[in-house]
């Protein structure tokens, strides 16, 4: 029942590294090494990733890791008991007895009567229409014809010549320009944050200098200044990272994965 973790041991043995020096290449938590390499399998993270630290250990120490993965199924298959096919249960015989649901039959009926109501004032209802009074006023003097006040009366000037006054155009005026919006300069220098679901082990390089490198445990927040940030990690799903305040997801969906931040337009 040892042989799966005794064959992890030995090929590190033979390979010359330590726990320790094996996180760093991996970049899986050196703790989740040993209880694979004591089959310790309650230590390890839910069995989707616990297969993921499987396959990876296994390349890293020269491994066949469908081998290993398949030894490592078979152990922890023992050691779990295994799964459990739990029958279905027999669904329950409910006779069904068809009722009116007097709310709806009324709902019905009061939507009935206003569409009715809409569609016989739309169509049916006589229209009351007010005629529109003529903006020209037109007046009667006895013994005279009938003249239009709205028609504008031509002006006799000196020397009998007739002089129709003409309107004074309107004056318009030119818009006024609106100046254009400032654009917002973009920080050279960013304020980059980093979190965790769990404890998890995070490389972090800022401007190209190392500033952190280690297990962050959750509920903590890392806080760093830049203008370019580097992060890497064993358990990127739960490696959370916000840029100026704005959150920016998981580092990655994979089980070892690596992200540039500010992430570069177009990525």
């Amino acid at each position: 029942m040892a042989e799966f973790g005794e064959l992890l041991r030995h090929a590190r043995a033979y390979k010359g590294v330590s726990l320790r020096e094996a996180e760093r290449a991996t970049k899986i938590n050196r703790h989740h090494l040993a209880s694979l390499e004591r089959e310790e399998f309650s230590e390890l993270p839910p069995l989707i990733y616990a297969r993921g630290i499987v396959r990876n250990y296994a390349q890293y120490l020269g491994l066949d890791p469908v081998a290993v993965f398949a030894l490592f199924e078979e152990v922890h298959g023992q050691r779990s008991g295994g799964f459990r096919v739990v029958p279905a249960t027999k669904p329950l015989s409910i006779p069904s007895h068809w009722a009116p649901n007097f709310a709806i039959i009324a709902f019905m009926v009061v939507m009935s009567a206003v569409i009715f109501a809409w569609i016989y004032s739309a169509y049916f209802a006589p229209s009351d229409v007010t005629p529109t009074p003529s903006s020209a006023l037109v007046t009667g003097t006895p013994g005279a014809g009938i003249a239009l006040l709205a028609t504008p009366t031509p002006e006799i000037a000196q020397g009998g010549a007739v002089v129709t006054p003409t309107p004074s155009p309107t004056p318009t005026t030119a818009p006024t320009p609106t100046p254009a919006a400032a654009a917002t300069p973009i920080p050279s220098v960013h304020q980059f944050a980093i979190s965790t679901a769990r404890t998890v082990w995070v490389d972090v390089t800022v401007d190209g200098k190392s500033a952190w490198s280690g297990n962050i445990a959750p509920g903590t927040t890392k806080s760093f200044q830049g203008k370019q940030m580097h992060v890497g990690s064993g358990n990127s799903a739960y490696v959370d990272v916000s840029v100026d305040g704005v959150y920016q997801g998981a580092v990655g969906k994979t089980w070892n994965a690596t992200q540039t931040y500010p992430v570069a337009t177009g990525n």
